[in-house]
């Protein structure tokens, strides 16, 4: 049995040529056309249920990572309107002290900064980016993934010493839903799982101790502020090993999802690593090859 499941992140009508969010009207397009073609389900309560499908409807699910503020703005009450159910998995560092995920805030001050070079005098700095003219958009451009590979201590560290070297740029404020948007989500039907604590590219950290550390505390907030444990993770950056799969199952998660821009063929596939395909703003007919397939597979023949 195939499931298609639909990943979102932002959905507003900002301005943002950094990481551009779906508009209102689109998603709500989408939507409109999914509960229409599809039988929308809940992810987890399927999973744990086996629904039956209506017969000549495809499955689908709704999916969202991070927990934008914008999520119960402009998503919820699309999904309301047109009774779609769906799943939102949060970071729960970033809900706590309302500040986007680190590789927003990265993105942010590097992009928006005025000052003309950046020092990562750090021990585990490689030579070549131990300073770097903000001109040279291809050193830049090399920063998140060395970064993504630091242990979440030194990445904090890095971090830390970008913001504060990029002073000229306020922090993004009220960008994250907080824990009573999140309970009103919860109450109005939709499900709530993890997406980690700090959002760390999991399979990249060599201390088992930190992946747990990442895992299990951010189960323990969702339960504590929702009443509820976590069934689900969302794999930050869709990063995941076989160490990552064993250390969310001893934690308590029974599903783990990933981003491999494919679907989901129940029965085949491991539902520690379920496929979902990501959808962005762009054109219709784009949108619409990727919610059919047609993308997916025509990039493999490619590839």
């Amino acid at each position: 049995m195939v499931v298609r499941n639909f990943l979102f992140h932002r959905v507003n009508d900002e301005r943002d040529d950094l990481w551009p969010p779906m508009t209102p009207a689109l998603f709500e397009k989408i939507i409109r056309s999914l509960t229409r073609t599809h039988h929308v389900v809940s992810l987890e309560e399927w999973l744990q249920e086996k629904h039956s499908r209506p017969a000549q409807k495809k499955l689908a699910t709704v999916l969202f990572d991070d927990g934008y503020k914008d999520n119960i703005e402009y998503a919820a009450p699309v999904l309301k309107k047109y009774n779609c159910p769906a799943s939102f998995y949060v970071v729960t560092d970033c809900i706590n002290k309302n500040i986007p995920t680190w590789t927003y805030l990265l993105d942010h001050a590097l992009q928006q900064t005025r000052i003309p070079t950046l020092h990562l005098d750090h021990e585990q700095t490689p030579g070549n980016l131990k300073e770097i003219a903000l001109t040279d958009k291809a050193l830049v451009r090399k920063i998140k993934p060395w970064m993504k590979k630091l242990a979440n201590t030194h990445r904090v560290q890095v971090l830390n010493s970008i913001l504060q070297q990029c002073g000229d740029v306020p922090l993004p404020e009220n960008k994250m839903m907080s824990w009573e948007d999140i309970r009103l989500l919860q109450q109005a039907g939709f499900y709530i799982g993890s997406h980690s604590h700090t959002h760390p590219m999991l399979a990249a950290l060599e201390d088992e101790k930190e992946i747990k550390e990442e895992l299990s505390r951010s189960a323990a907030i969702i339960t504590q502020e929702l009443g509820k444990a976590p069934l689900t993770i969302s794999y930050p950056i869709g990063s995941f090993d076989d160490r990552v799969i064993r250390l969310a199952g001893e934690v308590g998660y029974r599903f783990g999802l990933a981003v491999e821009q494919k679907f989901f063929h129940y029965g085949q596939d491991p539902i520690m690593t379920i496929p979902r395909v990501e959808l962005y703003q762009e054109s219709w007919w784009k949108l619409g090859l990727r919610m059919n397939g047609v993308y997916q597979k025509a990039k493999q023949l490619w590839q």
